[in-house]
């Protein structure tokens, strides 16, 4: 067993660990349940864009999207979903043909009943209903601040996973016997007075949710660190495949012809099979640097990151030559930690049950911030009045 003055100082470094995030944390914890629903929190919304009163059937979604670009020669469309529901308008994601022009939008709805436009949006954060999931995810990534939001988010994940292992310790029993006093550790009487009851909820929703907390925390660090630090090292440990990705963007003749979204949807679906991949087409983009289209598959049609996420096949606009085929699942184990952060931290990666974890761990993160402050808030008092007692008696 540890020394009385190794377990204060473990409990100190607990202490403020935890004052130092507690504030960044709540934030994430509470942004973080909440995003757990953003898509279906932003089409209810913003209603009027995401939705028509008519079903439509038989869709041609390439077709539309090649129509309503056709429509529109001031934009060049980069990406859409290949499968809506039966209700749904079709949101375009777009960008200005001329560089450096602007359209006041960056995203387009289309009405696929009769083509008809019914809005655009430009995203960013804001608090009116257009922007306000789009300000919650900021919030949630960066508080809003831009890069050094983000690191200072960072920081705060970093305090948290190191923190974990702290309170995991501290939980150990100070004296033997070691397993029924650590038992208790993971129950909470709901019959004791408040001060305690804080304690216990505080230690064991830290037990139950250890590894799925620290799960979380390492991939909040690796996130907001990500190009500064956590692909540099995990390249330099297992290099990913060259991607079209990295090479520089080259400028292409004016008026060189495209071989379209549907033809480019046809190419894609036919590498995929001759690969064997059963997955459908979920996803099609186009990237006017590179000047390839993307075509992104996903074991159910809708894009989403199962297991380590969609595979995409990109094309050269103008042959149709297949460039490129994103594939995390046989590429490098850098390649797979790498994709694995996102679905991990989102609990997609299991579905639903996945999703419906990080739900309440957000939801936990945030208790565990108050019923923390509140732990040290009344243990605070008690040192202060044990220290001003005998001065008072002595006075």
């Amino acid at each position: 067993m540890a020394t009385a003055s190794t377990r204060q100082f473990w409990i100190k470094i607990h202490r403020y660990l935890g004052l130092t995030a507690l504030a960044f944390l709540f934030i994430a914890g509470v942004t973080g349940s909440f995003l757990c629903f953003d898509k279906r929190i932003d089409a209810a919304l913003n209603n009027d864009l995401f939705y028509h009163s008519e079903a439509a059937a038989n869709l041609d979604i390439p077709a539309l999207a090649a129509r309503t670009q056709e429509q529109h020669r001031e934009l060049v469309i980069t990406s859409f979903p290949l499968n809506l529901g039966p209700s749904a308008n079709l949101k375009l994601d777009v960008a200005p043909r001329q560089p450096g022009a602007s359209l006041g939008f960056n995203q387009l709805f289309v009405d696929p009943t009769d083509g008809r436009i019914v809005g655009t949006r430009q995203t960013g954060a804001g608090w009116d209903r257009r922007h306000f999931v789009e300000a919650i995810f900021q919030l949630h990534q960066n508080l809003l601040g831009g890069k050094w939001g983000r690191w200072i988010m960072g920081i705060a994940a970093l305090g948290w996973f190191i923190g974990s292992f702290v309170g995991l310790y501290l939980t150990f029993p100070a004296k033997k016997p070691f397993w029924p006093k650590w038992k208790k550790k993971w129950k909470i009487d709901t019959k004791a007075k408040m001060r305690r009851l804080m304690l216990e909820i505080h230690n064991s929703s830290g037990l139950w949710l250890l590894i799925p907390a620290t799960v979380l925390a390492y991939t909040s660090v690796a996130m907001n660190f990500f190009d500064e630090a956590f692909v540099p090292a995990v390249q330099a440990v297992s290099p990913a495949r060259p991607s079209v990705f990295d090479e520089p963007a080259k400028p292409r003749l004016a008026g060189a012809p495209q071989i379209g979204f549907a033809k480019a949807l046809d190419l894609g679906v036919t590498a995929a099979r001759a690969d064997g991949l059963g997955w459908r087409p979920a996803l099609e983009r186009f990237n006017g640097d590179l000047h390839v289209y993307g075509v992104t598959f996903t074991d159910n049609g809708i894009e989403n990151y199962h297991h380590m996420g969609p595979i995409t096949y990109y094309l050269d606009a103008t042959s149709g030559r297949l460039v490129e085929r994103d594939d995390p699942y046989t590429d490098s184990f850098g390649r797979k930690l790498m994709r694995s952060l996102y679905p991990l931290h989102s609990g997609e990666v299991a579905g639903w049950f996945g999703i419906a974890i990080i739900f309440l761990l957000g939801l936990s993160t945030a208790e565990m911030c108050v019923t923390g402050f509140y732990t040290w808030w009344k243990k605070r008092e008690s040192r202060i009045g044990k220290r001003s007692g005998p001065r008072l008696r002595k006075a």
